[in-house]
């Protein structure tokens, strides 16, 4: 394919206008950067790094000159992957929380259990393993747990009482994370189902629950 960034026809349709030859317009543009980022969550996840840049574009029918506009390498693409799938994920795991502090705690602690095909494990790994050697990935992987470990304590410091402090209501939460990622990523390595996942997360949940009412 040239470097008019169209989509092949078994995508369906004419291609979209573009703003100049060879460049696509802005809708276009952000069209292509979301084909690409689902293409790659799912390249990522069976292939890990083997996958390449010129693989993910041929998958979404536009050119690896395209990909290159936006991501100047396949690391680059997987941070913006994972922060993708992150607001995604927290999307999906505030959904119609029950009111109570308490229960909406404990079902956001299940939803974050539950299997997502290893998304997050096999992603997570491979940028913790790139993070040994660049400094770029390892900031960015730093920022990225700090936002999701902000997102975990807002819920677990709603359920604790007045009485403890900040830096109490800190240190249950990193507690209770690091409890929740350990059954998600028992979960995943030992390829456990639904039903095995939510019997291993209650047994886990039962037994920290001292924590919250301590």
């Amino acid at each position: 394919m040239g470097d008019a960034d169209t989509l092949s026809p078994r995508h369906g349709g004419p291609a979209m206008p573009v703003a100049s030859r060879g460049r696509p317009s802005l809708e276009r543009a952000a069209e292509i950067g979301n084909l690409v980022v689902e293409a790659a969550i799912t390249a990522f996840v069976e292939q890990g790094l083997d996958i390449s840049i010129e693989q993910i574009a041929q998958s979404v029918g536009v050119s690896k000159q395209a990909v290159y506009r936006r991501w100047s390498s396949k690391i680059q693409l997987l941070m913006d992957v994972m922060d993708r799938v992150m607001a995604r994920v927290h999307s999906n795991l505030t959904r119609d929380l029950p009111d109570d502090a308490f229960l909406a705690l404990r079902e956001l602690s299940r939803r974050m259990c539950e299997p997502d095909g290893g998304v997050r494990e096999r992603s997570m790994t491979i940028l913790m393993a790139e993070a040994l050697e660049d400094t770029a990935v390892r900031h960015w992987l730093g920022s990225w747990r700090d936002k999701h470990f902000a997102f975990y304590r807002r819920y677990v410091t709603a359920v604790l009482s007045d009485e403890q402090s900040e830096r109490s209501a800190e240190t249950v939460a990193r507690i209770l994370l690091d409890i929740v990622e350990g059954v998600s990523r028992e979960a995943y390595w030992q390829d456990l189902s639904e039903a095995e996942c939510a019997t291993l997360f209650l047994r886990k949940w039962d037994a920290s629950l001292p924590l919250l009412h301590g």
